[in-house]
């Protein structure tokens, strides 16, 4: 599905009404938010189990093997163990001594915010109006190429590679997906979640406090960006085998728990990271207010628990390769000057 990623198909596909049977295996799928959710009263809301079936939450034997809870106050409230209170500070130590998350080690745009070019702004003020997508592209370029050209990367971290594979199946295909499957295209939409979460946070950012053509820029950028994920994230389907009829279901439950890891990650940079990334890795334990854990074991854990599915040990390399990648975006991200961000005018920061 490598090449075929690069363009949009139509897909006909005359396959039976068969639901996707693979799930996550014995690990609790920490991220994921519950299809039934109630405002009106949280707690009652469907939520994963380790069996990946949904139940109640009036069972307090399965409340106390849930990884996290909806709760009035956080959608996303996780609950952290006695051995992960005791393993953060230890982490907190090895990310303040991590040499790749030092200021001067995160290469930095120019420090002088040029204005964006005439015809950029042309672009996105008749994107604006709906005449025609000519701004999102570059933006939409950069988020495929984490996923489609980057195989280095990927197998570094441990997210297996898209294969190049067909999206168009013959007629009355009887093809379903082999073992391992879901789990497969489900770290494929986290790895593209993640970087679309990082340009969103940014564009948030930007928005805040803006005149009306950036925030208009903004929230043309936030709707087509995510359009474009779920776009690809349904042709990683197609290439799956998922039956035509169980693809939409699917998407579902994949947009679910992307939902769970953007808000776990938001709530993380938010309490963690007021003063910006740099200096939140960098404080001291004494410097940690109080229910504080410090970003980097946080967002460590995060990963861990969705994109990792809670399946490898806390010490794993890939992880840790993976939380540092994390964090060196954002740091360049929250440096950029406005126009350069709005302007595409920057690339990934390539991980050492």
């Amino acid at each position: 599905a490598s090449g075929a990623l690069r363009q949009q198909r139509s897909v006909v596909l005359a396959a039976p009404a068969v639901r996707w049977p693979l799930r996550p295996g014995p690990v609790a799928a920490a991220g994921r938010a519950p299809r039934a959710c109630s405002s009106a009263a949280p707690a009652r809301a469907s939520a994963p189990t380790p069996s990946g079936e949904a139940t109640t939450a009036s069972s307090s034997e399965d409340a106390a093997n849930r990884r996290w809870d909806i709760t009035p106050q956080r959608w996303v409230d996780i609950k952290y163990t006695k051995e992960d209170f005791a393993r953060f500070p230890g982490e907190r130590d090895i990310f303040r001594k991590e040499v790749r998350l030092r200021p001067e080690a995160v290469p930095l745009p120019p420090s002088a915010d040029e204005d964006m070019d005439s015809l950029t702004a042309l672009k996105g003020f008749i994107s604006c109006f709906r005449l025609g997508d000519l701004y999102t592209e570059m933006f939409q370029e950069l988020v495929l190429d984490r996923l489609a050209d980057s195989v280095e990367l990927m197998e570094l971290l441990a997210i297996p590679v898209v294969e190049d594979k067909p999206v168009v199946q013959p007629m009355h295909s009887k093809a379903v997906p082999g073992e391992g499957t879901y789990l497969r295209v489900r770290m494929q939409t986290y790895w593209l979640a993640l970087h679309v979460w990082l340009l969103h946070s940014k564009q948030h950012a930007v928005q805040d406090g803006a005149g009306l053509f950036v925030s208009a820029l903004c929230a043309l950028l936030t709707r087509r960006i995510f359009e474009f994920q779920w776009s690809r994230v349904r042709m990683l389907l197609h290439a799956a085998d998922v039956p035509i009829m169980s693809v939409t279901n699917e998407l579902q439950d994949l947009q679910e728990f992307v939902f769970g890891l953007c808000v776990a990650l938001d709530d993380a940079f938010k309490e963690e990271a007021p003063a910006g990334c740099a200096k939140a890795i960098a404080a001291e334990d004494a410097d940690l207010g109080p229910d504080r854990h410090g970003l980097a074991p946080r967002v460590k854990y995060i990963l861990w628990a969705n994109v990792y599915s809670g399946a490898v040990p806390h010490d794993a390399p890939e992880l840790h390769e993976l939380t540092v990648y994390l964090l060196r975006q954002r740091m360049a991200l929250e440096s950029m000057p406005r126009d350069c961000f709005l302007s595409c005018r920057f690339g990934w920061v390539e991980h050492p």
